[in-house]
């Protein structure tokens, strides 16, 4: 079959034309049912969709912010007899919601339900819904198939088959490990990949990530894994820096590696196999917020202990390693006033990170919706979709632009850069080496940055 793979992003979405990370959704479901003909459309990259190009089946992928043009996608194509299939992040959450705009919902990880869905299709055979996933499903009685569990990383997800992709990215993707054990009220990873920990074998992620041409980003939660994954994540990286050709690369992580010596080795691996930049969701300085939401978990702090202060270590010793650092803060939580934007910015220039501030959202399934919407504080009527007691939208989103606008000016950028300078030659044996490690780890830093900026201050006016 002609199949047609669409990644649907919002016209004003703050990543469009300038995410450098290559979307691995696609290319993982092209693997997963491979012997037909793949189109992509990526409309982060600003590509647009040409409903007129023949195809026999669209599998449109959607997040939080494309929920709408996904319904859009979905609506021109039926109106010429294509069926369509609608799955992603947003589309798991909401499943009952997107049937209504869809032949066939897929729920939760796509790649042991899409050689499925394909092969329906083909037989013009297709259910309403198809899960994969070990929570029960109710399909309000449309017909369902159901795998009631997750994927075997290790058997039963295929290499990602990127070359239909038209644009080259900055950034390949690979993935090591999925599932979450921390489980912050507001997040939606562990009910969409489980809050156990599955890997890859090693050996397969280092041979996938020796075709990259260049730089890479590691998609894992935490790059630095947990206390059960420590040695996973050690020897994955001991195989990593052994490759001929050294890559930098950056991912995601949590600070508790840094609390523990056998943690702290999992970050040295970590940057001698070429981690240049971690992003790291502190959502808080506030002690009250971090354990109310359960997010204190992921931050290393021990009874007792000075939060803040603690968080203020495990970033200074992951900068030490020649990492450089930002720090990923939510506003609206109901402790949270005018000040706190002040606050994170501060804490973040007190340690040279670069900090990116956000609004909270309450996502669909996650423990944090239930609680508002038990309270009552639940906006359906605003892209904000949370009542905060003393806060309206305008003085979040104005406070976070300005927050934002202050963090990535060009003075900002540079004077964080030349900071970590001195710190990227660690793992150097030679003069030339380190010389060369520094030149190549700034320009790194502050391209990525003037890259950074214009998806983030624009973030605010994402929520308008």
């Amino acid at each position: 079959m002609k199949i047609t793979l669409i990644l649907a992003a919002a016209e004003h979405d703050p990543l469009r034309e300038t995410d450098p990370f290559m979307p691995l959704s696609l290319p993982l479901l092209a693997a997963s049912a491979p012997g037909h003909e793949y189109a992509f459309v990526d409309m982060l990259a600003g590509e647009s969709v040409d409903f007129d190009v023949p195809t026999d089946l669209v599998g449109v992928s959607a997040r939080l912010t494309a929920e709408r043009t996904a319904y859009q996608i979905a609506g021109e194509y039926r109106k010429r007899g294509v069926k369509v299939v609608l799955g992603g992040p947003q589309i798991s959450s909401v499943p009952e919601r997107a049937a209504a705009h869809a032949d066939a919902v897929a729920v939760g990880e796509g790649e042991l339900l899409w050689p499925v869905i394909v092969a329906d299709a083909a037989a013009g055979a297709l259910k309403k819904f198809y899960v994969a996933s070990p929570e029960p499903f109710d399909g309000g009685g449309e017909s369902v198939h159901r795998i009631p569990r997750f994927a075997d990383l290790a058997t039963e997800i295929p290499r990602a088959e990127r070359r239909p992709y038209r644009k080259r990215y900055a950034f390949d993707t690979v993935y090591a490990a999925r599932g979450c054990a921390v489980d912050c009220d507001f997040c939606s990873v562990p009910r969409l990949f489980g809050r156990a920990v599955r890997v890859r074998p090693t050996e397969e992620v280092v041979a996938e990530i020796d075709t990259f041409r260049g730089m890479f980003y590691l998609l894992d939660d935490t790059i630095f894994g947990r206390p059960s994954t420590y040695g996973y994540y050690r020897d994955l990286y001991t195989r990593l820096a052994t490759l001929p050709k050294r890559r930098l690369w950056t991912g995601q992580a949590n600070l508790d590696a840094a609390a523990s010596e056998e943690g702290r080795e999992v970050i040295r691996a970590a940057a001698r196999a070429g981690l240049t930049y971690a992003a790291i969701g502190v959502e808080s300085i506030d002690p009250r917020v971090l354990e109310r939401t359960g997010m204190i978990r992921k931050m290393g702090v021990g009874r007792g202990e000075d939060a803040v202060e603690r968080m203020r270590e495990h970033v200074r010793f992951i900068q030490s390693q020649g990492i450089f650092v930002s720090l990923w803060f939510v506003v609206g939580n109901e402790e949270d006033t005018l000040d706190t934007f002040e606050k994170d910015l501060a804490f973040a220039d007190e340690l040279r990170a670069l900090p990116v501030v956000c609004p909270l959202e309450a996502l669909p399934g996650t423990r944090l919706e239930t609680r508002l919407a038990a309270e009552g504080r639940i906006a359906t009527d605003k892209r904000i979709n949370i009542r905060h007691p003393s806060l309206n939208d305008e003085q979040i989103l104005g406070a976070m632009q300005d927050v934002n606008r202050r963090a990535f000016g060009a003075r900002a950028i540079f004077r964080r850069s030349f900071f970590h300078t001195p710190l990227y030659d660690r793992d150097e044996p030679r003069r030339g080496q380190r010389i060369r490690a520094k030149m190549q780890k700034t320009m790194f830093t502050i391209m990525l940055q003037f890259h950074m900026r214009k998806g983030v201050i624009g973030l605010a006016n994402d929520f308008r």
